[in-house]
């Protein structure tokens, strides 16, 4: 009865960690398709619209 508690335990610590390395994993993958894509991302229109208005004035 004590082991399968212990084995229930380990399966939902082992569930967590696997959420929570599913969100990393995807974060990470935005971040890269984000960053490789040749459509600015809104980091890059803000960087450049920052350039735009220095030169301006």
């Amino acid at each position: 009865m004590e082991t399968n508690r212990n084995i229930d335990e380990v399966e939902a610590e082992f569930q967590e960690i696997r959420d929570e390395l599913k969100e990393i994993l995807f974060d990470i993958r935005t971040y890269l398709m984000e960053a490789l894509s040749p459509i600015p991302n809104d980091l890059d229109r803000e960087r450049l619209r920052e350039e735009l208005e220095a030169d301006r004035g």
